[in-house]
């Protein structure tokens, strides 16, 4: 799958913003029958500009939610302490 880089920035503004990829498919032009194809790389290709727009949308967007719990904890909101103790207790290995 060929994608625009125009696209691919598309798909990482629409990812950090936590569509799902049905949605992202068709705002950027993708026909149903790619689906499968989609997900594959988005999910396993690793080195495929696809996947690395998809992932660092996604991420990136989540690392600045979560800088902006962090602070509101910091802050002394409740909700926003309770959220990052959830998260740090996720992290434990």
């Amino acid at each position: 799958m060929n994608l625009t880089e125009e696209q691919l920035k598309e798909v990482e503004t629409l990812a950090g913003l936590f569509f799902d990829p049905a949605d992202i498919m068709s705002v950027i032009g993708l026909p149903v029958y790619e689906a499968e194809s989609f997900m594959e790389i988005i999910w396993l290709q690793t080195e495929h500009p696809l996947y690395i727009a998809y992932h660092k949308g996604r991420l990136t967007a989540a690392i600045e939610l979560r800088q902006a719990i962090k602070q509101a904890a910091l802050n002394g909101s409740n909700p926003a302490q309770n959220t990052m103790i959830e998260y740090f207790n996720k992290s434990q290995i």
